[in-house]
């Protein structure tokens, strides 16, 4: 019922909605609370799953200061790796089943035709091996392919750039995959990733990461 301070019973029983909603969903509270505070979303929007893969998509190709997702939300950038372990969270707190994904993958010469002159000149001399991070998820409609890597902005440089999030339709991955690797449940997925970069690129390691950091 009201209040009689002025209806300040019904707002104390909002604050503790919220609060509890905080709880619950943690990862999607603070990015409600960082989009608004950019001016990305109206204050107190709902948030579609749709809503939440813009706006991690859109989120600058940039590293941040770690991969975890507090880190992204409150520098607002992020990797292919990050950006895909912050999906994995927030759409576990939407209900779905999410799966960590990763592909061994090259840069190459020709695949790389529309990046900046000065990331060409690392493939002169050959191509660049890396491994790439998106993630799958499951829904009503059985499982399919997330890719969030590039933001809308990366489309006018070539990038491949989903627009829309789907239920059950796989997105284009950002890259050309070679092989398929799903981080086991049970192990952290930056820790099976750094091991898959090891095995795969070898001494280019040094190479990719220059490649890496030269895309941001």
């Amino acid at each position: 019922g009201e209040s009689a301070f002025g209806g300040a019973g019904g707002h104390q029983n909002n604050m503790k909605a919220d609060c509890m909603a905080t709880l619950k969903s943690p990862r999607l509270a603070l990015l409600r609370e960082q989009a608004e505070k950019r001016g990305h979303i109206a204050r107190g929007a709902e948030l579609s799953p749709s809503d939440v893969f813009a706006l991690v998509r859109d989120m600058p190709y940039q590293r941040a200061s770690s991969r975890g997702p507090e880190a992204l939300l409150g520098e607002w950038r992020g990797t292919c790796s990050g950006k895909h372990y912050l999906l994995k969270e927030l759409f576990q707190e939407l209900g779905y089943e999410v799966r960590v994904v990763m592909c061994t993958h090259k840069f190459t010469e020709e695949n790389a035709k529309h990046f900046p002159a000065f990331l060409r000149a690392h493939l002169a001399t050959g191509p660049v091996p890396d491994v790439h991070t998106s993630i799958r998820l499951r829904s009503g409609d059985g499982w399919a392919q997330v890719d969030g890597t590039w933001p809308l902005a990366a489309e006018s440089l070539g990038m491949r750039v989903n627009h829309h999030f789907q239920p059950g339709v796989d997105m284009k991955l950002a890259c050309g995959p070679i092989e398929f690797f799903e981080a086991p449940a049970d192990v952290d997925p930056q820790t099976f990733k750094e091991k898959l970069i090891e095995s795969f690129c070898g001494p280019e390691a040094a190479r990719r990461e220059q490649f890496i950091e030269g895309m941001g």
